[in-house]
């Protein structure tokens, strides 16, 4: 990797006045990947002034690193108060963060989360409610949230980045994370993946929009992304340097976030396949899958679909009405409740007004020769990535995580409406192609 986009380099540039106008600095302060990296959880709790821990951790973390760590507070006369949730899938909902929350005792001045995922992102929340230092033992190199400020959750069954606190510090043993499950590994991967289409995306939405966008914090996430895609096939033997790559292209991506200030830079349209999804399976007892595993078949989907949008424009195609009451009606029929948040969005969101629909088609006509470059350069293969994912042994389709492909339409057209930010549905949207795309992903 890139030596000065590793996690150290970037936490270790401090605050920086960056030439996109923002102050950048990594909220995260300390990242430290090694062996026996549990041995260190006390000193790094001190390092923060706590003096007991609320320590967040499920039956397979407990086993994988929260023993261990435990273990460390103990013989380090560290008090503790663990909060321990069952074995079953966690859903990062209002339960799993109440359920943190009650357990809470008001001696403890420091957060620990012993896991990933759905934990990390609990542990964030309440600590930003306690305005607690927070530190988070890593068990999986499964997401990118470990150094972001955002926790991604399902509130009122809409799918939502909201602000918590980034980890103080996040600590990590490269044979732990080689020991989690595939699963995991594939997760992480997958998660990563997503980039190509987020700083593609992010790059057309500045054009098209004119919202923010850093080169800095660009070049971090493709420095992460590099670094990922190095340890891939690592990741079949369960080598415990590529789990390590992996897991500092994913903190590198948290940081990237955070120096943004938005999730923009990290999650696109891929991602927005993944909400939905969680969404119908929080709302409607339907199938889904790890975050990641999601984002890797949704970042299929989305190379596909800019795959069908260049065929388009090159060949030449007469642009669609769109109905905006008829698509509204099959919204709230394929998204049940998990959709009124959505519904009630379309009513006032940017991508509805005509005056502002016009504005945006203005520049995509005006700008579309720099669009399209900005696609070839950023994103990678539909083939290539197709190949890699199936040498892995990961799942290629929504088939393979229980949903069936019939959805796959629904799904892209929905991606537009979860919130306000451009993607590859609300390009095809404001080129009249929508249904054309959706038709064949």
């Amino acid at each position: 990797m890139d030596q000065n986009y590793t996690a150290a380099a970037l936490i270790g540039r401090g605050e920086f006045a960056c030439a996109c106008g923002k102050i950048h600095k990594a909220s995260v302060k300390y990242a430290l990947t090694q062996k026996n990296a549990a041995n260190e959880l006390a000193a790094c709790v001190r390092r923060f002034g706590g003096t007991k821990a609320f320590v967040l951790a499920d039956e397979n973390t407990l086993a994988a690193a929260g023993e261990a760590a435990l273990a460390n507070l103990k013989e380090n006369n560290i008090g503790y108060t663990l909060c321990l949730y069952p074995g079953k899938r966690m859903e990062p909902d209002e339960r799993t963060v109440g359920r943190a929350a009650l357990y809470y005792t008001g001696d403890c001045d420091i957060i620990i989360t012993v896991g990933s995922g759905v934990l990390n992102d609990t542990g964030k929340i309440i600590a930003g409610m306690k305005n607690l230092p927070y530190i988070c033992l890593a068990t999986a190199p499964s997401m990118d949230g470990y150094a972001s400020s955002t926790s991604s959750v399902i509130r009122d069954r809409l799918k939502v980045s909201v602000n918590s606190r980034c980890p103080d510090a996040v600590l990590a043993d490269p044979a732990v994370l080689a020991a989690a499950p595939k699963r995991m590994l594939l997760a992480g991967l997958g998660d990563m993946l997503a980039k190509y289409v987020s700083v593609c995306e992010w790059r057309i939405g500045h054009i098209v929009t004119g919202e923010y966008y850093c080169e800095e914090v660009a070049k971090a996430v493709r420095a992460a992304l590099k670094a990922c895609m190095d340890g891939a096939l690592g990741l079949l033997k369960k080598d415990e340097t590529a789990a390590a790559a992996v897991m500092d292209g994913l903190i590198v991506s948290g940081v990237a976030a955070d120096w943004a200030g938005v999730s923009r830079p990290v999650s696109g349209t891929e991602h927005y396949f993944s909400h939905i999804w969680d969404m119908r399976a929080a709302a409607m007892g339907t199938s889904c899958d790890l975050h990641g595993i999601q984002c890797a078949i949704g970042t299929l989907k989305t190379l596909k679909g800019y795959g069908v949008l260049k065929r388009l424009l090159k060949e030449g195609y007469t642009p669609e009405a769109f109905d905006k009451a008829a698509w509204l009606k099959e919204l709230a029929a394929y998204m049940g409740s998990a959709g009124e948040t959505m519904l009630k969005n379309a009513e006032t969101c940017d991508l509805y007004n005509p005056e502002k629909q016009r504005a945006r088609q203005k520049n995509v006509r005006e700008r579309l020769p720099e669009i399209m470059e900005i696609i070839e350069t950023e994103l990678p293969a539909y083939d290539e990535i197709y190949a890699l994912l199936q040498t892995l042994g990961a799942p290629l389709g929504p088939e393979d995580i229980g949903i069936p492909e019939s959805e796959t339409a629904v799904c892209f057209k929905a991606t537009k409406d979860i919130r306000d930010k451009y993607i590859l549905s609300s390009l095809a949207y404001d080129l009249g192609c929508l249904n054309r795309i959706a038709a064949e992903i």
